[in-house]
């Protein structure tokens, strides 16, 4: 069976090897779920769940405690930059929300199965004035099992009896990472597909290698299983979703994947909420049954780790079994995503389900992330305009503003660039920093925006980025050299003097370092001693 393979042991030996480098290292692909524009669109539509919640007839419905908090937890939050952002985007709406006994009525839980990023978070410098709001706990949680959940921070323990209000679980390419089941309708017929793995290697020493992810040769066979008993114990819930599949005619050729591991941690964070659950989801997935017609092997993508499609459609069918509804983003090519939502029907859902659909259903995070990515790749040379306008479009996204840093810079630096526009991109630039999450040492943002000051000559404030980009990125010659302009630019000579000898410390070749140092010497009137 798919879901007893030993290929999800590679999956979790792979993120607890690499920790939060899976995503700085650029090994797995990350945008599309990590940018402002997507935690932008998420935080409205929990937003407008959060509306529904404490509603009079939702206080009712979901039987809320006002006096405690309504958790949101991110489901594997890997590097910590998308919960990051959504706390950021939320906290902005928090006026805006229905008034209870609390100053703000929801936590955030940041989750995930290594311990490696848990600490990660811990000692990272954006998460910290949430820890000390209060706003954030961390947990270490295995998606697939835990029926209980850890809070670190504050020492207590989440449970079908200290969980007094719904929960909001969110989770972008985490379904699509755990165990899955693999079938085909065979003329009507249900077959169980079975995998066994082979490697390009003629002899593997450790078979618990994650680096076999890059080598392994799935093969698959099939045979015919009955769908009335094929899932047993706390799973026998699935066979009605095999049966269903079964039972539709547009399906009688058909290849279809269960969720398992998913659908595992759904019913145990069911049953810890009492059957309160909104579910915002985004995956690569299939939305509908016609998108799984025709006989085909079950595809895995490697991508530094591996991944499966996810049937939402099944996903959707297990709430509806237990009273629930779903709403998905209407395309069938790219990413999707779709809200699942126990404890109350569409008529106490009104504002949850308004925001997914101004926030999601025309112009997604796919939409966005290739639009983003045409505009750099196709357009050769796009006017300023342009440029601003996605960046604003983005929610002022960092990793959009490193995309177009050296075309910012040239044309800002232009002596025919109004002064109007210099000022809206210093409110711009604000907004950046206050969003950006240092992941990368190698994406050195904060750097990228003391050049832009120093091309719009304003020394002072690139000053105070070049001192930032030194504590986040670490020292590099070239930082200091700058900083040593900018200090003589503001009349700091001595600072200046300072700057551009730790340059020649850190490269004693560096010409330029060298010409302003002996300049520096001069205008304080020492001897050069170089």
């Amino acid at each position: 069976r798919l879901s007893h393979s030993m290929i999800w042991n590679w999956m979790r030996a792979f993120y607890d090897q690499q920790g939060v480098g899976a995503w700085s290292n650029g090994i797995v692909p990350n945008f599309v779920t990590t940018n402002c524009c997507i935690a932008k669109m998420y935080a409205n539509v929990i937003f407008g769940f959060l509306c529904d919640v404490f509603s009079p007839a939702g206080m009712e419905a979901f039987h809320v405690d006002p006096s405690q908090p309504l958790y949101i937890m991110e489901l594997g939050a890997g590097h910590g930059k998308f919960s990051f952002l959504l706390m950021k985007h939320l906290l902005k709406m928090k006026e805006f929300l229905p008034e209870t006994k609390m100053k703000v009525p929801f936590k955030f839980i940041m989750t995930d199965f290594t311990e490696n990023n848990i600490s990660f978070w811990q000692n990272h410098p954006s998460l910290r004035p949430f820890v000390k709001m209060g706003l954030v706990d961390f947990a270490k949680f295995d998606a697939e099992n835990d029926m209980e959940i850890y809070l670190i921070m504050a020492k207590k323990t989440l449970n079908k009896h200290t969980m007094k209000n719904p929960m909001v679980l969110v989770a972008n390419y985490i379904f699509d990472t755990l165990r899955h089941e693999a079938f085909r309708i065979h003329e009507g017929k249900l077959q169980e597909a079975l995998i066994t793995v082979t490697s390009e290697r003629a002899f593997e020493p450790d078979v618990n290698d994650p680096g076999l992810i890059k080598r392994f040769r799935p093969k698959w066979s099939y045979r015919g299983v009955s769908h009335k008993d094929y899932f047993t114990g706390k799973q026998a819930d699935l066979n009605p979703i095999l049966e269903r599949m079964v039972r539709r005619s547009a399906l009688r050729n058909a290849s279809i994947l269960i969720p398992v591991g998913g659908i595992n941690c759904l019913r145990n964070l069911i049953d810890l909420t009492g059957g309160r659950l909104f579910f915002l989801s985004g995956d690569k997935a299939y939305n509908y049954e016609n998108e799984m017609k025709g006989l085909r092997d079950p595809h895995i993508a490697i991508h530094g780790s591996f991944s499966m499609m996810v049937n939402y459609d099944a996903v959707r069918y297990y709430f509806e079994t237990r009273g629930g509804f779903s709403v998905h983003t209407p395309y069938q090519d790219g990413f999707k995503v779709a809200a699942f939502i126990l404890g109350a029907d569409r008529s106490i859902v009104k504002r949850g389900r308004l925001n997914f659909t101004m926030s999601l259903k025309s112009f997604g995070p796919d939409n966005f992330s290739t639009l983003q990515r045409s505009i750099k790749d196709k357009i050769e040379k796009p006017s300023l305009k342009l440029v601003l306008s996605l960046l604003r479009l983005s929610g002022y996204d960092s990793d959009v503003f490193y995309k177009f840093r050296q075309f910012l810079i040239d044309k800002l630096g232009h002596p025919y660039t109004s002064e109007k526009i210099q000022q809206d991109i210093r409110r711009d630039i604000v907004e950046i920093y206050s969003l950006y999450y240092p992941l990368s040492k190698s994406k050195d943002v904060a750097f990228e925006i003391g050049r832009l000051f120093m091309s719009m000559k304003d020394y002072k404030a690139a000053q105070r980025y070049f001192i930032d980009s030194i504590r986040d990125c670490g020292e590099h010659h070239v930082t200091h050299y700058n900083l040593g302009l900018c200090y003589n630019y503001i009349g700091e000579f001595a600072s200046a003097l300072k700057s551009f000898d730790r340059s020649l410390e850190i490269k004693p070749e560096y010409r330029e370092a060298r010409e302003w140092r002996n300049r520096m010497v001069n205008k304080l009137g020492q001897k050069t001693g170089r």
